[in-house]
């Protein structure tokens, strides 16, 4: 019996090239979920979807948006569009954005890493990745809050060697996640890689993002674009 991602991408599978396809299957090969990112309200939007934009070139699923200070603006110039490939968890209508954001990673079994040039921890090349890991950064001008900061399991920084404490939070971030990226890809591919069904999910998820009116397309086929069953028994 096919899964309700299947239905959904076996849909639209005669409206994707071959080349798209393909671009879909060695994307998801690379893709793992053992590192995430936590973005806690960053204030130019140019330096989220340079965030973004980094995740998805490094293989990043899944970036966490605090936004109970500053909200999140799609800037399409630098994202490149890149938000559409990733799995985005926002946090911007609970009571606490930060709480929730934090039980949402324990709940999950990840670690939390923030991200601090003041903070006495880890460099980034050697910062423990033997279990999942959030890498949390925080406003261009203060940092984390200091909520994070005392929920942190570690403290990371970039080191610096010249007059400079910090780098831009994008800099930072591309830095970092090409590091754990690098880091994480030496071990086994079942520590790291996505599950088939994973791949499945997004697979039908881009597809749907791929395919111009493809919840129409669905509807016309019978299929449900939010659940992948079938409208009508």
């Amino acid at each position: 019996m096919k899964s309700e991602s299947d239905l959904r991408f076996e849909a639209l599978l005669p409206f994707l090239s071959q080349e798209r396809v393909q671009r879909f299957d060695d994307a998801l090969y690379e893709r793992t979920r053992h590192i995430q990112v936590v973005l806690e309200n960053i204030y130019q939007s140019r330096n989220a979807s340079a965030v973004m934009r980094s995740c998805d070139g490094m293989g990043i699923q899944d970036v966490h948006l605090i936004e109970d200070v500053n909200p999140w603006v799609y800037n399409r110039g630098v994202s490149k569009g890149t938000p559409s490939w990733l799995t985005l968890h926002r946090y911007k209508q609970q009571p606490d954005p930060t709480g929730a954001c934090i039980d949402h990673l324990r709940r999950n079994g990840f670690r939390i890493a923030v991200t601090s040039p003041h903070v006495d921890g880890f460099n980034v090349d050697d910062v423990p990745i033997d279990q999942p890991l959030a890498l949390v950064m925080g406003t261009e001008w203060k940092g984390v809050s200091d909520r994070m900061l005392s929920e942190a399991d570690y403290h990371v920084a970039i080191p610096m060697y010249g007059f400079a404490e910090s780098l831009n939070i994008s800099v930072a971030a591309a830095i970092a996640l090409y590091e754990l990226s690098k880091r994480c890809r030496l071990q086994p591919r079942s520590t790291w890689s996505l599950s088939e069904e994973e791949k499945e999910t997004l697979r039908s998820e881009w597809a749907m993002k791929t395919v111009r009116k493809s919840d129409l397309i669905l509807k016309r086929l019978g299929i449900s674009a939010q659940t992948g069953r079938p409208l009508f028994d």
